[in-house]
């Protein structure tokens, strides 16, 4: 009896032809693209996640200064030389309490090398701007973020010093205490409407007992941690440190410039660049809460708790979680 073999004889073709190759490769194709999108909810998801724990990181920071101070730390806090230097931001004040106290430890917060601690480019704080450049503090930075992570690049030794992607809320612009500079006429003075109704403000450290509208009711800081977008589709950064990193802090209060904060005016994620009171080319003081993140942006509240605010969150509610004392108290939301 003979067997014969598939393949045996001479001549006959092993494997695939090339049409049974097409198919397969179509295949594969399509279950790429099947997979791709669930991956990158996995990712951008595990990327949020990364993003409230960082928030509540610095929760923990403001609490801790707060166990320390007797009070929470101010927005920013001014120069030794004031009202004729610029101090330095919150941010800076909390670096001890976020695994930086090395860091922190480096810093000239006195004014010993220049009557500005907060503003570090070439000719100013040479000291600061020296021991901040090139350091990166995850923490303060979204992952989730395509914004740079340094600027002054090439005002300051290596490859600048790092911006946030969050920032401090001053109030909305619906308290008492706003000020009305949309016609500012000098462009190095803040425009916009500039408030003093929340619990991080420059030069005016508040209490956690002064925030009497409810710490679980009331925001700290939020997200800025995407581009805003011009009508003619360019991408503008627009964070409120407004190019100064995250060590600028306040000037003279004549100035209304309150770098690192922001006085709330627009609805979450309104990343329109001609807005008035952001489309400052230099300080506007109503730059939006905004994020790379899909339909809403992060929040940390002063109990400590994050929450995710989605797009949809009406204007004044916004407004009553950034005000600490207005009396117009937010439940659920």
């Amino acid at each position: 009896m003979t067997y014969f073999m598939r393949g045996s004889q001479k001549g006959a073709r092993f494997g695939f032809t090339l049409i049974e190759l097409l198919v397969v490769i179509a295949i594969i194709a399509i279950l790429i693209g099947l997979l791709l999108p669930a991956v990158q909810k996995v990712r951008e998801a595990a990327a949020r996640m990364r993003c409230q724990n960082n928030l509540k990181q610095v929760g923990l920071g403001l609490h801790n200064y707060h166990q320390v101070y007797g009070s929470l730390p101010p927005g920013g806090h001014p120069a030794p030389a004031y009202p004729n230097g610029y101090g330095h931001s919150f941010w800076i004040l909390l670096l001890p309490y976020m695994e930086q106290e090395n860091l922190y430890k480096k810093l000239d917060l006195t004014g010993a090398t220049d009557i500005c601690t907060g503003l570090i480019y070439t000719g100013r704080n040479v000291t600061n701007g020296a021991a901040l450049s090139d350091k990166f503090i995850s923490t303060y930075f979204c992952p989730s973020s395509p914004l740079p992570k340094f600027v002054l690049v090439g005002s300051t030794p290596g490859q600048g010093v790092m911006a946030t992607t969050y920032v401090g809320l001053n109030g909305a612009v619906d308290h008492s205490s706003t000020v009305n500079k949309d016609g500012e006429p000098y462009p190095h003075y803040g425009t916009g409407l500039v408030s003093k109704g929340g619990g991080l403000l420059s030069i005016n450290p508040k209490k956690l007992t002064e925030i009497t509208d409810g710490t679980s009711s009331t925001m700290a800081v939020a997200e800025q941690s995407d581009f805003c977008v011009s009508s003619t589709g360019g991408k503008i950064d627009c964070r409120s440190d407004f190019g100064h990193s995250l060590a600028m802090g306040p000037g003279n209060a004549i100035e209304n410039r309150n770098w690192n904060l922001t006085s709330v005016r627009y609805k979450i994620n309104d990343k329109t660049w001609e807005n008035r009171g952001v489309n400052s080319t230099f300080y506007g003081q109503n730059r939006p809460l905004q994020s790379a993140h899909n339909g809403g942006i992060s929040s940390l509240f002063f109990d400590g708790s994050v929450r995710f605010l989605t797009d949809s969150m009406a204007l004044q509610t916004l407004y009553n979680l950034s005000n600490i004392d207005d009396g117009k108290v937010t439940g659920d939301f």
